[in-house]
């Protein structure tokens, strides 16, 4: 689930911590002012739903020009990203 070839393995290495930076704002962010904060505040909630469909127009955007988020082999990247993108947009989470 890690290639060993250079160019690909930084490639998944890049996907992998895009998703480690960019799913704070998905849980803790749009997750929490949506689903969780005791009261429901307008802004938050607007800012962080924002973010997350970016990010998701990010994700569409690669996968319409690749098969899988890392290129044409499927890598812990895919792993990393699909409970927290594809849990969203089957909706499993937050009930989104």
């Amino acid at each position: 689930f890690f290639p060993s070839e250079p160019a690909a393995r930084a490639e998944c290495l890049s996907w992998l911590f895009w998703q480690m930076g960019s799913a704070p704002y998905l849980g803790g962010g749009f997750g929490h002012f949506y689903a969780y904060a005791p009261s429901k505040m307008e802004y938050p909630i607007n800012r962080f739903a924002m973010e997350t469909k970016r990010q998701l127009d990010v994700l569409d955007k690669r996968l319409a020009v690749s098969e899988y988020i890392a290129g044409d082999q499927y890598t812990i990247a895919d792993i990393a990203i699909w409970p927290w993108y594809g849990g969203l947009v089957k909706g499993r989470l937050y009930e989104a």
